[in-house]
C-alpha cells in the first residue's frame, strides 16, 4: 500500500504507554506515522513510527498491522542526515553498518518528519559539502566562469539583467 495509490497521509495519533507502570500506565504517548519507502534491491513501501520521547523508530509491514514491528532503529545510536538533494527528500540512517534511505512521497512531508524526530530526541542533520571559499565569499553569480550543456566556458557575467536559472546535471 502506497501514500500516493489509496494509501493514507502520515498521521500524528497517541498510543497507550505502560512502561512505567502505576499512574502512568494509561497514559498515552503522541505519536507520527506514515508511509516511507525504503530505498535498497527493491523499494519498499512501509508504515514508519516514531513516537515522542523514544529514540526508536518502528517499522511495520503497514499501518494496520502494528502489533509486531518488522525493524527497530536506535536513532540516538545512528547517524540520521537528511538528504534534500533528492526528490522527493529523504532520510538517511546508518546504525552499526546498516544503512537505510528512508525517502518520502512527497516534498512536503519530509518536515513532519523531522519534526517528529526531533520530539524523539534525535537530532537530525544535514550532508555537509566543502564550500569553495570563492563561493563563501560570493554576492552573485557574475563572477563566475561556468561551462555551458556543450562544455563551452561562459562568464555569468554575460547574464547580467536576465533571469536566470543554473541547473547543476551531476555529469562528468
Amino acid at each position: 500500500m502506497s501514500c500516493g495509490v489509496g494509501g493514507k497521509p502520515p498521521v500524528t495519533a497517541t498510543t497507550p504507554s505502560c512502561s512505567g507502570g502505576g499512574s502512568s500506565c494509561g497514559a498515552t504517548t503522541p505519536q507520527y506515522g506514515g508511509y516511507l519507502k525504503k530505498k535498497g534491491f527493491v523499494d519498499v513501501d512501509r508504515w514508519y513510527v516514531a513516537r515522542e520521547g523514544d529514540s526508536n523508530l518502528y517499522c511495520y509491514k503497514d499501518q494496520h498491522q502494528t502489533s509486531k514491528e518488522l525493524e527497530k532503529v536506535d536513532l540516538l545510536e545512528s547517524t540520521v542526515l537528511t538528504d534534500f538533494g533528492i526528490s522527493p527528500p529523504a532520510l538517511l540512517i546508518e546504525n552499526n553498518g546498516k544503512k537505510w534511505m528512508l525517502q518520502t512521497k512527497e516534498e512536503g512531508e519530509i518536515l513532519p518528519w523531522l519534526k517528529a524526530l526531533e520530539k524523539s530526541g534525535v537530532q537530525c542533520l544535514e550532508p555537509t559539502e566543502e564550500i569553495c571559499p570563492l563561493a563563501r565569499s560570493a554576492k552573485d553569480i557574475y563572477g563566475f566562469d561556468c561551462k555551458t550543456i556543450d562544455g563551452s566556458p561562459v562568464n555569468m557575467d554575460k547574464y547580467k539583467g536576465y533571469v536566470v536559472l543554473v541547473v547543476n546535471v551531476a555529469s562528468q
